[in-house]
């Protein structure tokens, strides 16, 4: 039974809508209702709805589609983060609050002149937004199993192994974090990897596959009563996956998340005595 609109809180609306960048129609999908009453939710909560914005003209080049390289793989990884299919098969949207992200999504499928929407926003983080109507390119997600309002439907996706590792990294500038924990005391200092979603199904294709391929168990969890899912890695486990997917300094990646691994590191490098 869908929920009641007193159920949709304003934090929760906001991290969906404006921090993970859903639109109208995945939120409803996500909690089972229909899109108009998210957006009248929206509207009732004075959350700013984002413009429509003009669509770019450039496509992603032919040639880039017809055999995987690294560049696209990453790219892809960061569409099944904060990408949208939206519902007229034509259009591919991609949504982040980080422009870097936009810079690099732009670089990774050869569309450095596709149109950047701008949202300015003045009590909370603004995004970007690129919008492609690409029909082949549309075409290509969709047969890796891509689907529009994939929120809770995303499932395991064609990627072919060698190419796996950018593809997590990818997802995980997207839907990861990065970041330095303390022990218990303060004794010392581990990496912690976290990569979320919505699906059960997709976060455990996941958790299998980099299993399959590199031997790492993560762990995985279920958050919000059972609307997300959570796969983390800890300690030598995360700096054995970021070895994986950061294995050239050349690749592409978010700095601000290259960066926390590399500072753990670079102590190991160094020879200072870290525990995990």
């Amino acid at each position: 039974m869908p929920p009641s609109r007193k159920e949709f809180s304003r934090q929760e609306l906001e991290n969906l809508y404006c921090g993970r960048g859903m639109t109208e129609d995945d939120i409803g999908d996500f909690f089972g209702c229909s899109s108009r009453t998210i957006g009248r939710r929206l509207k009732e909560l004075g959350i700013p709805t984002r413009s429509v914005g003009p669509v770019s003209s450039v496509t992603v080049p032919l040639e880039h589609l017809c055999h995987w390289s690294p560049q696209l793989a990453y790219a892809v990884g960061l569409i099944a983060a904060d990408g949208n299919l939206n519902r007229d098969r034509v259009r591919v949207e991609f949504i982040s609050t980080d422009y870097e992200l936009v810079e690099l999504y732009r670089r990774a499928l050869r569309i450095e002149n596709a149109h950047v929407v701008f949202t300015k926003q003045h009590s909370r983080k603004s995004w970007y937004q690129v919008k492609l109507d690409d029909r082949l390119f549309r075409e290509f997600l969709e047969t890796l199993g891509l689907t529009p309002a994939k929120s809770k439907t995303l499932a395991a996706l064609q990627i072919p192994d060698e190419m796996f590792p950018d593809f997590l990294r990818g997802l995980l500038d997207g839907d990861g974090s990065w970041y330095l924990s303390q022990s218990w005391l303060g004794r010392y200092t581990y990496l912690r990897v976290e990569v979320c979603s919505g699906s059960r199904n997709f976060i455990q294709w996941i958790a299998e596959t980099v299993e399959r391929l590199n031997g790492l168990n993560g762990y995985l969890r279920a958050r919000l009563f059972g609307r997300s899912y959570d796969l983390t890695f800890i300690g030598q486990k995360a700096l054995a996956l970021g070895n994986w997917v950061y294995y050239s300094p050349t690749v592409f990646a978010l700095s601000r998340k290259r960066r926390v691994y590399e500072s753990m590191k670079n102590k190991g490098e160094l020879g200072e005595q870290s525990k995990f």
